[in-house]
């Protein structure tokens, strides 16, 4: 019997496994990010960084008061601007920036109101392969990209995170940090990046 699909594993994990697998996508996709501020000297990747260590507080202490709304704001305000010199790199800053957005505004909507929402980080990274496989002459629409070995290694990558989060029943700050770990393992970004740790 063959496994459901990446979407519909999502889809069964309760708020608490949700929030760490989406930390877990977003340890990957940051590193994205901090490169392409590093680069053009454009936005603040700490605010990035701050934000993600709270998403992973809220995993292990759902007491940790989070004004979410203002959380999202500072992030909207660090998303680049599409110019006209778009770039892999832009595109890979902005997709880490609302996978970041729509990971807080999942965490600050009711677990039976975010059915459509919740896969929306994992699609936002393997947008970002997509992207960086159609942008490179790799592949030259949606399906070949599917087929694609880097997209192939990043949905079994979610899915290694998926088999990691389905696991656990009570969450500690041990055991975010042993998911942090498991996140950046490979040693690099979901698009290749070398991630200095």
């Amino acid at each position: 019997m063959s496994k459901p699909s990446t979407f519909a594993r999502i889809r069964d994990l309760n708020r608490r496994q949700l929030t760490a697998f989406n930390a877990m996508l977003l340890e990957r996709m940051l590193p994205n990010y901090n490169l392409y501020a590093e680069l053009t000297e454009e936005g603040d990747a700490s605010i990035l960084r701050k934000a993600l260590d709270v998403i992973w507080q809220q995993v292990y202490d759902a007491k940790t008061k989070i004004n979410l709304e203002l959380r999202q704001e500072k992030i909207e305000e660090q998303i680049p601007v599409a110019s006209e010199s778009d770039s892999i790199g832009l595109y890979a800053a902005v997709d880490a920036g609302m996978a970041i957005i729509a990971t807080l505004a999942i965490m600050d909507t009711p677990a039976d109101e975010a059915n459509k929402e919740v896969t929306y980080p994992s699609l936002l990274s393997q947008g970002t392969v997509e992207r960086l496989l159609i942008m490179n002459g790799e592949v030259e629409h949606s399906k070949a990209a599917l087929e694609h070995p880097h997209m192939q290694w990043e949905i079994e990558t979610q899915n290694e995170f998926l088999d990691e989060v389905e696991k656990i029943t009570k969450f500690d700050s041990s055991i975010c940090r042993t998911l942090q770990t498991f996140a950046l393992a490979e040693g690099v970004s979901n698009l290749g990046i070398e991630i200095e740790l």
